[in-house]
């Protein structure tokens, strides 16, 4: 039996450049399968065969159709592709449905391919030759810049075998697709065959399936399993990433499955809405892509309508930018992180229109891009998502979650690692301290540390700093389980800056320097005094000292940590400090910012000693002044 080896080979061009002729006389399988194609001569659906290299490998063939209003059949066939066939007959050279189909190639990440130059036979020498010179110009700049330029006769033979050769060639270079990861597989054909039912094939994007598997059919979240599965017409166990697969489903019918639907494993998908993206707009367009705009997404086989958002300014032609696809509510995508996708213009009544750039998927279930205000914030996330690896993309989910911690099987739907993979990740980010807990009960330290703000600042507002547990509990985030607020609570404990019993939540009385005579009165005066304190010059006064005399007993109460220098003129006790910083900061967590009024309002006081305490959060970096208002640095 030949092997089959995980790659996709698919062809792109103009229509009647003999796309189809050329998958003919390569594999000896006429992929016009249906009684229109026949007909009228030319290919209207997807085509599939199979080509036996040399070496003994068998490769999956995709045959796409040429003529514009079949674009969505062919972005079906592109996608995934290992190695793309670019045919231009010779004796047309490049149409415009070369051009898109290479941009098409490019925006879907196809990175090799082969120049096919069909119809040898109908042009001399001298021809070739000119037509050679004028793809080198077409291509240049683009990933068929350097790519080998072979011309062939599907009606006489003439190429074919240096063809088959430097299709082997090529992808001998490219290493195989991994078999782990989320199983998906896009459904592009749906048929019946008597005796077995329904049967939908793919190309395997990510996973594994095998025979007997539990799997569902997204987004229609239809449960089922898998009956028999062909690769290349021959039953087999198990068919895995790169291969084109043939999957009999369990009492399904064929009404219930359609193409641009996905094959998964049961409940290990979630279907998004809402996906942060990274777009090119093609360099051939005549206008600007707008801040907002109604657009066909294309992703795997599936076809469906979206609002894009930019996250910005408009996108001039060839330019890039961050956006985000709001898809409708009756279609969501079963999409992951590192997809790549199509837009193309709606048109309402064709249900078609031009391409208009493309791109990869960053983020699935994204919040929702809100207000132009937010949109420099929200393209910084999609910037940081995008350049993350797997490890800090899972840390950058469980941050962004804050207290609404996502269990294992949630980050495994948004990252799209899971099993053993998703293990080693956690475990490596609990133990460079980036996460805390265990389990489920995960949650990254910056959100600790937010909460650990929020506790202090009830602990510091509540008489003797005691607070109930429920009730505590009851005023953090909703969204923080009752076990993951013990992992706070236990985290804070350990750390010494909190107390507990079963009841109550106590803030951890710190430990104070043992004071005696004149440096002890003036600690507890400092303690009476609070924020409203007087200057140097008049404590010395009413000391019956000189500032000189004062000066050794405020720096010895500075070192011990005390008493704060707010300025030179100006100190404070520190646990009246410490209350203030609480109470500023879960105003601005709650606010995001402060006015001046409402820090007087915070501080309790008088400008005399308002303005010179937030110069001093200022100092110490708690505070970012912009303008008259001050937010969280």
């Amino acid at each position: 039996m030949t092997a089959s080896w995980p790659f996709v080979v698919g062809t792109a061009g103009h229509i009647d450049h003999g796309k189809t002729a050329l998958v003919h006389a390569l594999t000896g399988i006429d992929t016009d399968r249906l009684a229109v194609e026949k007909a009228r001569g030319i290919t209207t659906e997807l085509g599939f065969a199979h080509l036996d290299l040399p070496g003994g490998a068998r490769v999956a063939v995709v045959d796409v159709p040429g003529h514009e209003r079949f674009i969505r059949s062919m972005v079906a066939g592109a996608t995934g592709l290992d190695l793309v066939l670019l045919v231009v007959a010779a004796d047309e050279g490049v149409m415009p449905q070369t051009r898109e189909h290479l941009d098409v190639c490019q925006l879907l990440g196809v990175r090799r391919g082969l120049v096919v130059i069909t119809k040898r036979d109908l042009v001399d020498d001298e021809w070739l030759a000119m037509l050679d010179d004028e793809l080198a110009a077409a291509f240049a700049g683009t990933f068929l810049a350097d790519a080998p330029r072979l011309a062939v006769s599907a009606r006489t033979g003439a190429g074919l075998p240096a063809l088959v050769a430097a299709i082997e060639q090529a992808l001998a270079g490219l290493p195989p697709r991994p078999g782990t990861g989320l199983l998906r597989v896009p459904v592009d054909r749906v048929f019946t065959l008597r005796g077995f039912g329904t049967v939908v094939t793919g190309t395997i994007t990510s996973g594994a399936v095998a025979v007997g598997d539990e799997v569902e059919v997204y987004p229609r979240r239809l449960a089922t399993r898998v009956r028999g599965l062909h690769v290349h017409g021959v039953a087999v166990e198990r068919a895995t990433a790169g291969q084109r697969a043939a999957i009999n489903l369990h009492g399904v019918a064929t009404d219930d499955v359609a193409r641009g639907d996905v094959v998964g494993h049961a409940g290990a998908l979630a279907p998004s809405h809402l996906l942060d993206v990274r777009l090119r707009h093609v360099a051939a367009a005549t206008a600007p892509l707008p801040p907002r705009s109604k657009v066909l997404v294309h992703h795997g086989t599936a076809q469906v309508l979206a609002t894009l958002v930019i996250a910005g300014p408009p996108v001039p032609p060839g330019g890039e930018a961050v956006a985000q696809l709001r898809i409708d509510r009756a279609t969501p995508l079963a999409a992951l992180p590192g997809d790549r996708f199509l837009l193309r213009g709606f048109t309402p009544l064709a249900n078609h229109g031009t391409t208009l750039g493309g791109g990869e998927i960053v983020r699935v279930h994204a919040p929702k891009l809100r207000g132009a205000g937010r949109a420099d914030e929200h393209a910084a996330v999609i910037a940081r998502f995008a350049a993350a690896r797997a490890a800090d993309r899972v840390a950058l989910e469980l941050r962004a979650c804050a207290a609404a911690v996502p269990s294992r099987l949630v980050l495994a739907q948004r990252i799209g690692v899971a099993g053993a993979e998703l293990d080693a990740i956690l475990a490596g980010l609990l133990e460079r301290g980036e996460l805390l807990g265990s389990g489920d009960d995960l949650l990254h330290v910056e959100t600790v540390a937010a909460l650990e703000r929020t506790i202090a600042a009830r602990l510091a507002a509540a008489p003797d700093g005691v607070v109930a547990r429920e009730e505590l509990r009851q005023r953090l985030p909703a969204a923080l389980s009752v076990r993951g607020f013990e992992l706070v609570i236990g985290e804070l404990i350990r750390r010494g800056a909190i107390t507990a019993d079963a009841d109550v939540i106590r803030k951890a009385a710190a430990p104070r320097p043992r004071l005696t005579g004149a440096d002890a009165t003036l600690h507890e005066q400092f303690r009476g005094w609070g924020l409203e304190v007087p200057r140097p010059k008049e404590i010395a006064e009413a000391l019956r000292q000189t500032e000189a005399q004062l000066k050794p007993a405020l720096d010895r109460l500075v070192a011990a940590k005390l008493i704060v220098k707010i300025k030179p003129d100006y100190y404070a006790d520190v646990d009246a400090v410490a209350a203030l910083k609480a109470r500023l900061l879960a105003y601005l967590e709650a606010h995001r910012e402060i006015t001046p009024q409402a820090w007087k309002d915070v501080c309790g006081t008088t400008r005399k000693y308002s303005i010179p305490l937030a110069e001093h959060f200022d100092a110490e970096k708690v505070t970012l002044r912009i303008g008259d208002l001050r937010r969280k640095r």
